[in-house]
This record gives structure tokens, sequence and C-alpha cells, in this order.
């Protein structure tokens, strides 16, 4: 897994973001990323965890951390200007940005304070900064997860889960696309002023799960503007997000199952997701949440250390 290429300013290279995400809670994401962070630190990489799932927060419990003296909804609240203020140092390596403590309200941010949020995990001094997200897909967890370099999506093999999976790539494809023409997007002086109405009501459209927005739109702007659809069909061929399968009770189910997963988005999504890989379920993972000791500090040389080391290799 190689530091990121790309950089804010000249000969300033920034940090490489991986986002953890799924629209179901309770499969392991917070897992996973914590250990992946801790991982990551031993292999001498300067990484910052950050816990987004904005409503209910545990990731510093993995680290071992009971309480946290400053929490990421500080800074949302501007109780603490800077979010390196929030950054503390654990025991197991990486650094944290622990999340919200609960409040009322803590998950529903204001568009522009994400924005904001965004900028400034982009300026996290770092060489990867892992984002564990919430178990959903409102817009501020989808969004968050669009705004890194690299999007795992994490999935188990029980059909409530891998369905949920296929909803947080279907909506996390339409919403790059309903904000392409956004002020946080790369792509908006490329948009024909016309189409912009079009991407307004795509939308819309996505919000209501019409489940044939995205060929309507496409069709309208081959239309509209043809010199504009092939670059639309390109940002879509570039969304192929990570899959990867978690708790797995035997290998041949993870391979059915991502073949299900490859083919359905696919057809109805004209993506190709890749797959990153599938950890089985073992009690000794299992058992680290109950310890408060990540499993990769505890066994170095384990099964999950073994499977994050290949994880990273192919990212």
């Amino acid at each position: 897994m190689e530091a990121s290429a790309h950089q804010d300013t000249p000969g300033k290279p920034t940090a490489r973001i991986v986002a953890v995400g799924g629209a179901k809670g309770g499969i392991g994401k917070s897992l996973f990323a914590a250990n992946l962070g801790v991982y990551l630190a031993d292999q001498g990489k300067r990484t910052v965890l950050v816990d987004l799932d904005l409503g209910a927060a545990n990731l510093h419990l993995l680290l071992g951390e009971w309480s946290l003296a400053r929490r990421l909804d500080d800074y949302l609240n501007r109780e603490i200007p800077s979010l390196e203020d929030v950054r503390i140092g654990t025991r197991f390596g990486p650094d944290l940005i622990g999340g919200g403590g609960g409040r009322l309200g803590s998950a529903n941010i204001h568009f522009s304070r994400k924005l904001k949020l965004i900028r400034e995990i982009r300026k996290i001094d770092a060489d990867y900064v892992i984002l564990d997200l919430g178990g959903d897909t409102a817009y501020n967890i989808i969004d968050l997860y669009l705004a890194a370099d690299t999007g795992i999506v994490l999935t188990t093999c029980d059909p409530t889960s891998y369905l949920d999976a296929y909803s947080f790539i279907k909506i996390a494809l339409y919403r790059k696309l309903a904000r392409l023409f956004g002020p946080e997007s790369p792509h908006r002086k490329l948009i024909p002023s016309e189409l912009v109405p079009l991407f307004r009501e795509f939308a819309i459209a996505a919000a209501g799960k019409n489940g044939d927005a995205l060929n309507q739109l496409r069709a309208r702007i081959l239309s509209a503007a043809p010199a504009f659809h092939p670059h639309l069909e390109r940002i879509i061929a570039e969304f192929s997000p990570y899959i990867l399968i978690n708790m797995v009770p035997e290998p041949s189910e993870a391979f059915s199952l991502i073949e299900r997963l490859k083919q359905v988005t696919r057809k109805m999504l004209s993506i190709q997701i890749r797959f990153l890989g599938s950890i089985p379920f073992d009690r000794d993972i299992q058992m680290s949440v109950r310890d408060l000791t990540p499993e990769v500090s505890h066994h170095p040389s384990g099964l999950l250390a073994r499977k994050i080391k290949r994880i990273t290799d192919r990212i």
C-alpha cells in the first residue's frame, strides 16, 4: 500500500485517505479500521484513525482508550479551533481523532461544516488517514466516503449485509453524480451550464430511489450535450469501490458472494467493483473486542495480521 501521490502544494505530499464504510452496523468496520491502523503504524507509517461514526462512536475503545478529553464533537461545535487539537496518541501506535459523544443531533452536521471537516481531514499530517464511518447511508457518511482516496465497503455473507453493501455502493455512486455540479466537485467547471438542471433533477430522483434514474440521466445528457457524455461515462467507470468480506464461515462463500455483487453492480450500475479479500470468522479476533486490545498488536504474526498485509499490498 503506497503513500498517496497527490499533493496539496508542490513538494508537500498529502496523506493517503482510506475510508471504511458499509450500510449496516455490527459487521466489524471499526474492528477492521483499528487493526488496519495498528498494522500500518507497526510498519513505520504515520497513521491517524478518525472515528466518523458521528452518532455512536466507539473506535477509541478498540484502541484501549476508555474516555476521551477531546472529541470530534468539540471541533464541530467550535469549542476547539483545530481538528489537530483533537488528535491524541494511543498506546498501540496510530494516533486517534475520537468521534462524537452521542450528543443530540451530533450526526446532523451542516453541509458547510462537513466541507470544512473534509478539508481539515485532507490537511492531517500523516502518511495514512483511516476513516471509520458510521453504518448507514446518510449523506454525511456518503460524502465522507467519497472524499477518500481509497474507498472500502465492508460486508459479511449475511444476505441483509451484502444487500446493504450494494445499497451503499449505489447511493455513493448516485451521490457522486448528483454532486458533480456542487462547489466541492473537481468536475464542476467541465459541466455545461445547461446540464445543471438535469443533475438537480437527478439528485431528486436518486433521493427517491428511482431505480432507473441513472439510465435516464445518461440518456438525457447524451441527447442534450453529446460532447459531455463520454466524460460522464468515464466518471461512472472510474467509480470502483473495494469490497472486503468479513467474518466468512467458508472461503467458497466469499467467492460466490463477490461474483454475485460484481454481476449486479455491472448490470445495474455499469461499474466494476474490486474484491479486496476476505477475513474468516475467528474467535481470537472477536475476543479482542472484549479485551480492548487490537488483534494485530496481540498477535502480530497471526491470521488477521497476515490478512491485512495482503489487503494493503492489493490497494
